[in-house]
């Protein structure tokens, strides 16, 4: 999953959260594909971001999946002997792992 400003919304992407307007209003509901005419609709009710399935668009200064993990690692190192720290370790990566395909 990610969320993306409106503006990089395009077709076929695919909904993982609905989509709300800032008064809680159902929009589209999770799993709707995106059309032109739902980006525009969503653009003109004042949504600003949604939540897409995968991980579509390379935002400015985002890092990567690889990149994100690197680092992760050079975090724990000072603690990659105990074991409840290295699980955690690996909980973070798996969790962006899935994040990026869902």
């Amino acid at each position: 999953m990610q969320v993306i400003p409106i503006r990089a919304a395009k077709e076929g992407m695919e909904l993982a959260k609905g989509a709300v307007t800032e008064d809680g209003k159902v929009l589209c509901g999770e799993g709707t594909t995106l059309t032109m005419a739902v980006i525009s609709r969503l653009e003109k009710s004042g949504v600003g971001a949604i939540t897409v399935k995968g991980h579509p668009v390379r935002l400015p200064g985002e890092k990567g999946l690889k990149e994100r993990i690197k680092d992760l690692e050079e975090r724990f190192l000072k603690v990659k002997d105990d074991p409840v720290e290295r699980a955690l370790m690996r909980l973070i990566a798996e969790y962006w792992v899935e994040s990026y395909s869902a």
